[in-house]
């Protein structure tokens, strides 16, 4: 299970990985991990992602026993600090919440950060942007979420539905070029530069072909990265290339059911989230509640 230590950007949407290795898996609630691993179909995972997110009641069942460690004051006193009453969430300091944007000012950042980078990468390439499969709402992109020591958090997890376009720049210069553009439009927000996933979390040749269709990134079908920004935010971006395919159509055929469900299969996809932001009206409340908290180390967030 992460620490207050683990990358941020390999937690929880890491779910969309997991969901279309399993979507089993993915419906009991959100994986955090310390590691990604793209799959085929990976739009069925993002697409997957946002519903797995919403399940509320579900997610409690799996919630561990709460995490007490114990304190000693000044005058040498122990008390037990219950850590399910912390606020928060494990891997988000309680500095950097409150410094960070609100729930409402991160999805609308996000939401203008996206279209920034749409309109650019069709003014570049002349893409179409089409609608995602229906059932993704915009009405719901932010969800409840434990704080990873056996509680409710105050913060609440994101995932806007994902961005797609019909067709996807061929060659690999071109693919370069696409990144680019999106690590600009989120440089202005100050945002990190683009990474992408197979040179940040590299995996044996093998799984990579059998995943991604190639061994080198200008050879694969899918090309998948992302990006950081304030507060445990996100942006993944995906190419999905089949003139890329082998001569089976291998990756064509895995992609059938993911174009009857209303994702394109060739495609650049953009898409959006936060590992936990704060309600503004929640703001006075996650301050008096974390006071007891203050410069305590942070535990190790429980398994789910």
């Amino acid at each position: 299970m992460p620490s207050d230590t683990t990358d941020p950007a390999a937690v929880d949407h890491a779910t969309a990985d997991l969901a279309a290795a399993d979507p089993a898996a993915a419906t009991d609630g959100r994986r955090r991990g310390s590691s990604r691993r793209r799959t085929v179909a990976l739009v069925v995972g993002l697409a997957l992602a946002v519903p797995a997110l919403g399940i509320g009641a579900l997610a409690w069942l799996l919630v561990p026993d709460p995490v007490v460690t114990t304190v000693v004051d000044a005058q040498g006193r122990e008390t037990e600090l219950d850590w399910s009453e912390h606020p928060g969430r494990f891997g988000l300091p309680v500095d950097e919440v409150l410094a960070g944007p609100s729930l409402e000012e991160g999805v609308a950042e996000g939401e203008a950060m996206v279209d920034e980078m749409e309109a650019a990468l069709t003014e570049r390439f002349s893409v179409r942007w089409v609608a995602p499969p229906a059932g993704l709402s915009d009405d719901d992109v932010a969800f409840p979420t434990d704080n990873g020591w056996g509680g409710p958090s105050l913060l609440e997890v994101v995932n806007l539905p994902t961005e797609q376009t019909s067709s996807v720049p061929r060659s690999w210069d071109e693919k370069e070029a696409a990144v680019a553009i999106i690590g600009e439009v989120a440089a202005r927000h100050g945002w990190s530069e683009p990474w992408f996933d197979d040179e940040r979390w590299p995996q044996p040749a093998a799984d990579r072909l059998a995943q991604t269709g190639g061994t080198t990134l200008a050879e694969q079908v899918i090309v998948s990265g992302g990006l950081e920004g304030p507060t445990g935010q996100w942006l993944s971006f995906t190419f999905q290339d089949l003139s890329k395919d082998d001569a089976e159509g291998t990756f064509a055929a895995r992609f059938d059911d993911v174009a009857d469900a209303g994702w394109e299969p060739e495609s650049i996809t953009l898409s959006y989230g936060a590992n936990g932001l704060l309600p503004e009206a929640r703001r006075a409340e996650f301050e008096r509640r974390a006071e007891p908290f203050a410069g305590q180390a942070l535990p190790e967030a429980q398994e789910d």
